[in-house]
C-alpha cells in the first residue's frame, strides 16, 4: 500500500462501505498527472478467498475505451491486494434512476440503452463477457440533455478467448442458469441479454423478480420459473424482457440429471433470445413511448405482483 500512497492520493471513501466485504474504495488523484483513479484494497483472510480471486480476476480486464475502466496498477503483496482503475465519473444508475420523473422513465431508458448497447457489442466483438449487469455496475454521466453512461466492475467477467474453469460465482437474483449452474462454454453474448433484462425489470419493477429469503429456493426460482410479468412495467416492454431472459424449463432439479441433459436444456433457452442487443433495443423502440399507466393499473386492478 506503501507504493501506492506514494503515486496516489486518497481523496475519500467511495460508495457503501458498510457491508463491503472486500476492504475498502477510494476516489484518489495521481500525484503527478492529477487524474482522478479509483483505488480498491482487500485484506487477505482465509474466508475472503473468493473476494480476492475476484479482484485479480478484475485486474487482467483492462480497456483503452472511454467509458470502460482501465487497469492503472496492481499490487499482490502477502497480506493485501491493492488495485488502481481509471475513474469513470457520474453516479450509478441505481442512485440516477431514483431521480428521475415517473413520466420521463421510459424515454430516459431508452436512451440509456442507446449508450450501453454499443458498449457492450464492443465487448462481446472482442470475446468479453460482463456477467455481473447490475444498477450498481453502471455509471451514469448528464450534462444537460447528454447522457455519458459506462460500465465497471468485471470481477465476475469472462475472456471466451480462454479456457476459463473457476468456482460457481454469479449474482444471486440476475444471473443467467448457464451462469448459475456454471456452464461457462455456453456463456456468450446472450448471457449479458439476459442480465441486462433483470436490471431494466429491476428498475420499473422495484424489486428483483422471482425473490425467496431463503437462497436455495431463490437460486430454484431462477432456474425453473420464467420471468413474470408486473403490473409497473411499461405496456408492451414485458414480451422484449421475457425473450431476453428466456430460460427452459428443467424435468427436475438440475443435479439429478445428466450433464449431457443439462447442457442441451441450457443450450435451448439461450437459442432462444435475441440473437443479438441490437434487435433488442429494436424492439424497445418501436414500442409507443409513454407513461406507464402503472398507478392506474393498481388502482382498477390491484398490484397483481
Amino acid at each position: 500500500m506503501a507504493e501506492i500512497l506514494e503515486k496516489y492520493q486518497l481523496i475519500k471513501k467511495l460508495g457503501n462501505q458498510k457491508n463491503r466485504k472486500f476492504g475498502e474504495v477510494y476516489l484518489a488523484q495521481n500525484r503527478v498527472n492529477l487524474k482522478f483513479c479509483v483505488v480498491k484494497t482487500c485484506v487477505k483472510t482465509p474466508d475472503n478467498s473468493l473476494v480476492q480471486t475476484q479482484l485479480i480476476k478484475e485486474a487482467e480486464f483492462s480497456f483503452k475505451h472511454s467509458n470502460l475502466p482501465e487497469t492503472l496498477n496492481f499490487i499482490e503483496e502477502e497480506e493485501k491486494i491493492t488495485l488502481v482503475k481509471s475513474y469513470l465519473k457520474g453516479e450509478t444508475l441505481e442512485d440516477f434512476w431514483k431521480k428521475i420523473h415517473p413520466r420521463k422513465k421510459v424515454a430516459s431508458l431508452l436512451s440509456i440503452l442507446r449508450k450501453i448497447v454499443p458498449i457492450l457489442e464492443y465487448l462481446h466483438e472482442n470475446k468479453f463477457v460482463h456477467c455481473d449487469l447490475k444498477p450498481t455496475n453502471i455509471i451514469i454521466e448528464q450534462d444537460g440533455e447528454e447522457i455519458n453512461v459506462s460500465i465497471i466492475d468485471f470481477g465476475m467477467a469472462l475472456n471466451l478467448a480462454k479456457e476459463n474453469k473457476r468456482s460457481t460465482i454469479f449474482s444471486l437474483g440476475y444471473a443467467a442458469p448457464e451462469l448459475v449452474l456454471n456452464h461457462l462454454d455456453l456463456v456468450d453474448h446472450r448471457t449479458d441479454q439476459f442480465t441486462l433484462g433483470i436490471l431494466i425489470w429491476k428498475l420499473f419493477a422495484n424489486k428483483l423478480p422471482l425473490t425467496h429469503p431463503n437462497p436455495s429456493v431463490f437460486t430454484n426460482l431462477q432456474l425453473t420459473h420464467p420471468l413474470p410479468n408486473h403490473v409497473d412495467l411499461p405496456k408492451g416492454w414485458y414480451e422484449i424482457l421475457k425473450k431476453m431472459c428466456n430460460k427452459e424449463s428443467f424435468r427436475t432439479a438440475p443435479n439429478l440429471l445428466s450433464q449431457e441433459e443439462v447442457s442441451t436444456v441450457l443450450k435451448n433457452g439461450i437459442a432462444n433470445r435475441y440473437s443479438s442487443l441490437a434487435e433488442c433495443l429494436f424492439d424497445f423502440e418501436k414500442l409507443p413511448q409513454k407513461k406507464n399507466g402503472g398507478i392506474i393499473n393498481r388502482i382498477l386492478f390491484g398490484n397483481r405482483n
